[in-house]
């Protein structure tokens, strides 16, 4: 079932009414079933699969606490198990693809004409939607229980924390003792937290369908047939696809977000004005935060991570963003888009270093000019790298790559984004934007501008007949501005 999707729209309501009028003690079961036949609305039988993961996950978590003197080898065997499971159904095509590939390539040399009849190897495996985000969350409970935290005794409770559809297929990837502690606080309805859950679902509405579908068009229009697109297409498509994936993935995350609200519960912030990063330490920091603090914690630092020589720690940065790429996707050019970024990291740390030690680069740093050179230097390297994520094959990313800077004759990609509703709903977006950072400007200041916010906030939270004219306002104008087709979401296939 798709946020986007109409079928969404009846589900959440008719959940949300369900929920608040039964009887406090049944609201937990409804959500877990809720979210179960959210998942099986895609493919039932993968529902006993992430079934099947919780029951082994529960028992590893108790079994983690029982038997103390036997916890590490408890933990070996639970990470064992889980990432088999995620190898077996998102890499083991992969695997065998690059093996046939390998021996196929030194076979044709050996013996030209008779590697030709070899079969592909490949197994007959559906992805499980979301398989990588159950993974990272299941890891994440049994190594914190090993580390001291208690385990979830409540499997209702346990069930819920991995099924809750508000953040199932594509996260943010939770934390069991921020989600439990919800549990046992019961939550209650609020006017708050029902305005905030709405306006996060039609802001990520507006960011998917009206600017992240639209710019999918045009994207696909580029990347699909590279040899037509000139200078400028290939500039639009390139810079497009990383504003696309963007706004695909940060509507996501505010559906989820909002849909946890109108049920009474927070699930983290995924975004945080990444656009605005001066540099690739200060961007990771800033997108995908839930994947990039796991990546931190259960990865980077176990590794040892900046404690140690700064040998080591570059091995360390570099292994974690590799292996983040291929979480991502299995193929190769998600492995070189995770080494790319390894790369920035590091030479964005050492700049940063060298910047420190050096007095008149250092008397520099606090200028505005420095900042914003970063910001546009970070864009650019995330420009580059959006190609390596996005094309489907290394020389296909070679020849994007190529066209950026080599003058060509096309006109398609850029008439296209010219004559779609893109213009006028991305400079919507801006003046949103702009107006978001005056108001957090002049909150807390007694100039006129924080007293005609408040009392327009005030207004709006007292005026019911307000708030269902605005929200139905920007529900007609996404319909409006919505494509033909529904998109899945990007991130789904990861």
């Amino acid at each position: 079932m798709l946020f986007n999707s109409f079928t969404y729209m009846l589900f959440l309501p008719a959940v949300v009414v369900l929920y608040w009028g039964l009887p406090n003690r049944y609201r937990t079961t409804l959500l877990l079933v809720a979210s179960y036949i959210f998942y099986m609305n895609w493919k039932p039988a993968y529902g006993l699969l992430i079934l099947a993961l919780t029951v082994i996950n529960y028992l590893i978590g108790l079994a983690l606490e029982k038997f103390s003197e036997k916890k590490k080898s408890i933990l070996v065997g639970g990470l064992i198990f889980n990432l088999f499971c995620l190898c077996f159904f998102k890499y083991a095509n992969f695997i065998l693809e690059s093996v046939f590939s390998g021996l196929h390539g030194i076979n044709a040399l050996i013996t030209p004409g008779h590697a030709d009849t070899w079969a592909s190897p490949a197994l007959k495996i559906i992805l499980p939607l979301g398989i990588s985000f159950f993974t990272f969350e299941f890891i994440h409970y049994i190594v914190d229980v090993y580390r001291g935290s208690a385990a979830v005794r409540n499997f209702r409770d346990f069930a819920l924390f991995a099924a809750f559809f508000p953040s199932q297929i594509a996260g943010p990837i939770k934390r069991f003792q921020d989600f439990t502690h919800q549990l046992l606080e019961k939550p209650v309805f609020t006017n708050a937290h029902f305005r905030e859950g709405m306006f996060l679902i039609l802001q990520g509405l507006f960011k998917k369908i009206v600017l992240g579908d639209n710019m999918g068009y045009v994207v696909n229009t580029g990347f699909n047939h590279v040899s037509r697109m000139g200078l400028v297409d290939t500039w639009i498509a390139v810079m497009g696809f990383t504003f696309q994936i963007f706004f695909d993935f940060s509507g996501y995350t505010d559906i989820g977000r909002g849909s946890a609200l109108l049920f009474g519960y927070k699930v983290p912030e995924n975004f945080n004005w990444p656009f605005l990063a001066a540099n690739l330490t200060e961007f990771w920091r800033r997108w995908h935060i839930s994947l990039s603090t796991w990546l931190r914690d259960y990865l980077f630092i176990p590794l040892g991570g900046s404690r140690v020589s700064p040998g080591r720690a570059r091995f360390n940065t570099m292994l974690t963003m590799v292996l983040g790429g291929l979480w991502h996707g299995a193929a190769w050019h998600y492995v070189i888009w995770g080494a790319f970024h390894g790369t920035g990291l590091v030479l964005s740390k050492e700049w940063t270093d060298f910047a420190a030690r050096t007095p008149w680069l250092a008397k520099l740093r606090p200028h505005p000019l420095w900042h914003w050179s970063g910001v546009a230097i970070t864009m650019l390297f995330l420009f580059m790298a959006g190609i390596l994520f996005r094309a489907e094959t290394i020389p296909q990313a070679l020849r994007i790559a190529h066209k950026l800077i080599i003058p060509d004759a096309g006109g398609e990609v850029t008439s296209m984004f010219l004559n779609s509703t893109l213009p006028v709903s991305l400079s919507c977006y801006l003046i949103y934007l702009l107006a978001r950072l005056l108001a957090q400007k002049a909150a807390g200041s007694d100039n006129s501008l924080n007293t005609m916010l408040s009392t327009a906030g005030r207004y709006f939270e007292n005026s019911m007949g307000t708030q269902v004219v605005v929200y139905a306002s920007v529900a007609f104008i996404i319909l409006g501005f919505a494509p033909l087709h529904v998109s899945p979401f990007i991130y789904f296939q990861f």
